[in-house]
């Protein structure tokens, strides 16, 4: 046997020895890796500074490395701890941020004060995200009682949902992703956080929290970028900021916990008590419905002397039939003819895109099972668009997953909230966005009067004399609840008419019409943000941000629209000979 041979058979047999070794102890081989991980966690590695006082030495030493860890890793855990009494809840006591090489510091702002320039000014960079669960109550509190801004905040449970898992609270998130437990005894967390001096087991719950939250961070963005296991490359800000930029300072509350499996399809029913009451709460569950079905056929329409016009489904190309303006010339694939000459044909880009066959697949990740529409401009500001503009929108309607739906409307909830501020339209659950303001009292008058009108008899005596006291309390000219009294009081308006409302999309439109360069600009606003968030690699063929004002162009140059509806859109009309 030759050199060369005996070498090739040697490094055979030292493979499949490799092989053999890897398979036979992978479970130890995990296990060590698993424990090296742990040891580099900053649970693991961890190191509580209490900060007592702005003057206090150790205060500066503590922020410097923090912000030196933060230059290598711009992500730092954030929590909020403080008491209430008497029900009103008092100022932030505690305010608690760690880094990804396990230092904690727990500053007492109840005994500064104030918060130390160096302070605020880690909370306001952009640059370094604060990551917890429900980060941005923290911040309003924050914002409230010291008046610092806490900018870049993150939702973990936004990481969950983009890497299939469910969006649970803090220990359940630092269990099944860290494996680790924190204590959520509601007596520490209801705690006296202005006490003298901090209990050992406050201080072990406060860390914690704050230091399971960047934990969390870093197996849930290593999810999203899996790597074989022999990669051990830290996490880069340049490979995960891109994917989390769009949910920065958005409350998840506000965003859709839609009920989908890791796989994106609908999760099994259940007919558990448990699944009946999460199914219940409408405020936090939107379910979204999905088609199986094709939603487009491909299907061809022609101009009378046969050129395509466009492919639409094949329910309107029907139509064209049953209203005789139209002739079937072929089944497959379906095609008809039209009878009447069309008002336009298909001209440059803008026409070719409604020639072009389109796919059953999400655009974004291309999955082609359950699909959902997606309007790229969202409807409540098309429909106060004018006709000429919204007409043949089609082109806004792209077809997602399920998965990249929830994704793609939960990076929305910015752009709502940037339109909101920069129109002065307030979006939701906010003062100007309330079209009736409730007279609680009057509402209770209300109540009362037709629970005793219509079930006087089913009522316990007792809360009849409650009601009836109700009553008399507010029509004080009464001594007795008469029969007149109970009607005139069941007929009360306890509503009243909001001067201040005003609906979000008519007034953004309006907005743009008037003042920031045309509709075409808050189009063309919602489409490149759509492509910025979801990175979309199966759009069709021709899909362009500039669509509608190239479309109405052509339609200009055919003197098909007005010039009132171009300086809505922002266009200008052309002179003829160009």
């Amino acid at each position: 046997m030759s050199v060369d041979n005996t070498k090739k058979l040697a490094i055979i047999a030292a493979g499949v020895s490799l092989v053999y070794v890897l398979v036979r102890h992978k479970h130890s081989l995990l296990s060590r890796m698993r424990r090296t991980w742990h040891s580099n966690s900053p649970l693991h590695n961890r190191r509580v500074e209490v900060i007592n006082s702005i003057h206090d030495p150790a205060a500066q030493v503590v922020l410097n490395e923090l912000r030196t860890h933060c230059q290598s890793f711009k992500v730092v855990g954030f929590d909020c701890e403080w008491i209430t009494v008497g029900g009103s809840r008092r100022p932030v006591a505690l305010l608690q941020l760690s880094s990804h090489k396990g230092l904690c510091a727990l500053f007492r702002l109840c005994t500064m004060r104030q918060i130390p320039k160096d302070l605020r000014d880690l909370l306001e960079d952009e640059a370094v995200i604060k990551v917890g669960v429900a980060p941005q109550d923290d911040a309003k509190k924050l914002v409230h009682d010291y008046g610092v801004g806490v900018a870049s905040t993150l939702d973990l449970r936004f990481l969950a949902v983009m890497a299939g898992h469910k969006p649970e609270g803090l220990g359940k998130l630092a269990k099944t992703h860290v494996d680790f437990v924190l204590d959520k005894n509601w007596r520490l967390a209801c705690s006296n956080w202005e006490a003298k001096q901090l209990e050992t087991s406050q201080i072990d719950y406060a860390a914690n929290d704050a230091l399971a939250a960047v934990a969390i961070f870093q197996k849930l963005s290593s999810d999203l970028e899996p790597r074989n296991f022999w990669d051990w490359r830290p996490l880069s800000e340049q490979s995960f900021r891109p994917k989390i930029e769009p949910f920065l300072d958005v409350d998840f509350a506000r965003g859709f916990n839609i009920n989908l499996s890791a796989d994106g399809s609908r999760a099994p029913s259940s007919g558990s008590q448990k699944q009946k009451k999460v199914s219940n709460k409408k405020q936090q569950c939107r379910y979204l419905g999905t088609q199986s079905k094709v939603f487009y056929d491909n299907c061809l329409l022609q101009a009378p002397d046969g050129e395509l016009l466009c492919t639409m489904d094949r329910r309107k190309a029907s139509w064209y039939l049953a209203q005789n303006l139209g002739t079937k010339v072929s089944e497959n694939p379906f095609t008809v003819r039209l009878n009447f000459e069309p008002a336009g044909r298909a001209v440059g880009e803008v026409g070719r895109y409604y020639q072009t066959p389109k796919e059953n697949q999400c655009v974004v990740c291309g999955n082609r099972e359950a699909l959902i529409r997606k309007n790229v401009v969202p409807h409540q500001y098309r429909k106060h668009f004018p006709v000429v503009m919204k007409s043949h929108t089609s082109h806004d309607v792209l077809l997602l997953c399920p998965p990249c739906h929830q994704l793609s409307n939960i990076s929305d909830l910015r752009v709502h909230c940037k339109l909101a501020a920069k129109c002065d339209a307030p979006f939701k659950h906010s003062e100007g966005n309330v079209r009736y303001h409730v007279d609680p009292e009057l509402k209770r008058v209300k109540s009362a009067a037709k629970a005793l009108l219509f079930n006087g008899h089913r009522i316990p005596e007792q809360k009849m004399e409650e009601m009836r006291r109700t009553l008399l309390d507010y029509y004080k000219d009464h001594t007795e609840v008469t029969d007149q009294l109970l009607r005139e009081a069941a007929d009360v308006e306890y509503r009243m008419e909001n001067e201040d409302y005003c609906q979000h999309g008519d007034k953004v439109v309006q907005m743009y019409r008037f003042e920031f360069g045309g509709l075409i600009e808050l189009e063309r606003l919602w489409r490149e943000h759509f492509l910025h968030t979801m990175k979309p690699k199966f759009l069709p063929d021709l899909w362009n941000v500039n669509h509608n004002a190239d479309r109405l162009e052509v339609r200009a140059s055919e003197g098909r629209v007005d010039t009132a509806d171009l300086l809505v859109a922002g266009l200008e009309m052309k002179p003829n000979n160009e």
